[in-house]
């Protein structure tokens, strides 16, 4: 039965304005061709637009589809490396409800990356001039993502870098990496040519998964690999990395102060 007390909320609940909550672009049939396309043609320059097609063409729809699976439930992002902004507009429009902050050493590129996303309409993300190899945040963030980053920059500066990440993790954050690894050769060699093509330089700092594994596993305690096979020959890899115990810790603390205890995983 109900108490007078709880009666009388009745009519506040029933005043209050149901919260609106935005609704993922993929929770109903929709063109992905298009919808990537639409975000590339928001890009004035010629060359830009051949860039970010050559992008998407790379990292594609199911690369991109793992790594929304691996922001799924992560609010605040932070993408270190973003570049012209492209998958940041690409993440914000497919999840209007993330919050995403991307930061890129080149400052016309952020300034690119910031236009398109005005042109799109994007109210919830936003791009800065920052520098991986000296980041600068103050901020903590549910989730940070690098996406083919960490390759470029040399081995004392990407330790450094994974050490302020995981400085900058919420309890419950993740660490997303998605970078290449060094097998089978072929591939790794395709890689390289490319990229120095590209970036017009031979310095490339790759990893391979044992090392990948002994560096981030002084800031996380579960790490998982997800080597992808495509048709393009890149020896694609994501790492996913999480503080399970320190979750767990914080969770127990919380039914403590709530009066609950936990013996043996269960709530008594």
């Amino acid at each position: 039965m109900l108490s007078p007390e709880k009666i009388t909320l009745v009519p506040e609940l029933a005043a209050t304005p149901p919260v609106m909550v935005p609704v993922s672009h993929n929770a109903r049939p929709y063109d992905y061709h298009r919808f990537l396309a639409e975000i590339v043609d928001v890009y004035d320059s010629p060359i830009i637009r051949a860039y970010c097609k050559a992008r998407f063409t790379i990292i594609n729809i199911n690369i991109l589809q793992m790594l929304g699976l691996c922001l799924r439930g992560k609010k605040r992002i932070l993408d270190v490396g973003c570049g012209f902004g492209l998958f940041g507009c690409y993440f914000s429009s497919m999840y209007p409800e993330i919050e995403y902050c991307g930061y890129d050493l080149n400052e016309s590129r952020v300034r690119e990356a910031n236009l398109a996303a005005e042109r799109l309409g994007l109210r919830n993300a936003r791009f800065k001039v920052g520098d991986a190899r000296d980041l600068d945040i103050n901020e903590q963030y549910d989730a940070i993502m690098m996406v083919d980053l960490l390759h470029h920059i040399d081995d004392t500066a990407k330790s450094t870098l994974l050490g302020i990440c995981a400085s900058h993790l919420a309890t419950d954050g993740r660490l997303i990496i998605k970078d290449v690894t060094t097998r089978p050769f072929f591939k790794i060699a395709f890689t390289w040519a490319l990229d120095v093509v590209m970036t017009k330089s031979f310095d490339m700092w790759y990893w391979n998964e044992k090392r990948f594994y002994k560096k981030l596993g002084r800031h996380f305690d579960r790490i998982e690999m997800y080597p992808i096979t495509d048709w393009l020959p890149y020896p694609h890899v994501i790492y996913l990395c999480e503080n399970v115990a320190e979750q767990e810790r914080v969770a127990d603390g919380q039914a403590l102060g709530n009066g609950s205890s936990v013996k043996f995983g269960v709530e008594v």
